[in-house]
């Protein structure tokens, strides 16, 4: 090989040097000029810089599982993003913590997102989390249940004069169990509600008889089955009860609006990194994976492996980052009829422009 071959640079230089025209020096630029770009494309690019942010998830439910999964799969990481994850309790507490600054995301329904918008809170949502809604409605051990074969709505009249436990009045759980029990033909006043917390809370008042029946998000139905404690009566996940909760997503992800304003790179990250892990978990062929990671975060140790996996599998559909026009106008609707937002709004004035309304994982 020549001297020039191994160094092509050299050719370039003796070129300028000794040419005697205007065309060597033309010749000499311009393979300077190619070696260089072609230099500059094999380089490798340099790393994106670091942003960090905190993300609230709920401790001991599989609702918050797309940030879990993000964050243990590493898609924040391969997005840019050094997230630390918040354990939160209720959805007040989301708002609260999202709102102060406190935290840079939030897991939070629709239902919330209304009306702290209506307050004046400066919030919005960023990207989606489930696309149905989440909920089982469990009836406690020994109730009788003599139209429980009929399914929905005829099931509703064994419940009729019961106690319904709900996690907290005049929230979305509250008037989504009203819902259930008036589109069957029944007027609210036909049960009594009261109010019992979240799920750990809820499942001693079912076992004790406080209340006769509660609607719960995962794992409290798949465990009060499992041992023998509860029946799922309404399975809102899989279509089953009112139509207006079918197919209707429940809750997303919020951030501020001066996140929003201030760091859309920031948003931008975070929901690129919830798509993406999205695509992963959504995947059967992970769904092992996924399990394992879900039991780090949230152990059932009265489920067995084969029952946690079920659970899993059955939970996985209802996730998505969808934010559908339809789902905040369902929201705004319920909100109004049961007083709790003083006028109707639109997908525009609570959820941020950047929000997609669909997403496809690429083929």
């Amino acid at each position: 090989m020549t001297k020039e071959r191994r160094d092509p640079l050299a050719a370039c230089r003796r070129a300028i040097k000794g040419g005697k025209d205007m065309r060597n020096r033309m010749t000499a630029s311009m393979l300077a000029l190619g070696l260089l770009s072609m230099a500059a494309a094999g380089a490798p690019a340099r790393a994106q810089d670091t942003l960090e942010a905190t993300v609230g998830y709920y401790p001991g439910a599989l609702i918050s599982m797309p940030a879990l999964v993000a964050k243990e799969g590493k898609f924040f990481e391969k997005n840019g993003l050094k997230v630390e994850l918040v354990p939160v309790s209720t959805g007040p507490a989301m708002t609260a913590a999202v709102a102060s600054g406190s935290v840079t995301f939030v897991n939070n329904s629709w239902d919330n997102l209304l009306s702290a918008v209506e307050k004046g809170l400066p919030v919005r949502g960023v990207a989606g989390s489930t696309v149905k809604v989440p909920f089982s409605l469990i009836a406690r051990k020994g109730l009788p249940l003599p139209h429980l074969k009929d399914g929905y709505p005829a099931v509703i009249q064994d419940l009729v004069g019961k106690t319904w436990g709900v996690l907290a009045l005049g929230v979305s759980v509250h008037f989504m169990s009203q819902t259930i029990l008036t589109d069957a033909g029944f007027k609210p006043t036909d049960a009594t509600f009261i109010a019992v917390g979240l799920p750990n809370t809820a499942r001693p008042a079912l076992q004790r008889g406080t209340v006769d029946t509660y609607l719960s998000v995962e794992p409290l139905p798949s465990l009060a089955q499992a041992k023998n404690e509860a029946t799922i009566v309404v399975d809102l996940a899989r279509n089953q009860g009112p139509k207006v909760f079918h197919d209707l997503g429940y809750n997303g992800w919020w951030a501020s609006l001066s996140t929003i304003k201030d760091k859309p790179q920031l948003v931008d990250r975070f929901a690129k990194s919830l798509e993406e892990a999205y695509c992963w978990y959504s995947n059967p062929a992970n769904l092992d994976q996924v399990v394992s990671l879900m039991q780090q975060f949230v152990k059932v140790p009265d489920l067995t492996p084969e029952q946690y996996k079920d659970m899993v599998k059955r939970l996985i559909p209802t996730f998505g980052p969808d934010i559908t026009a339809r789902t905040i106008d369902t929201w705004s609707a319920l909100l109004v009829e049961h007083k709790q937002l003083q006028a109707p709004k639109k997908r525009a004035d609570v959820i941020a422009a950047t929000a997609r309304e669909s997403f496809t994982c690429p083929k």
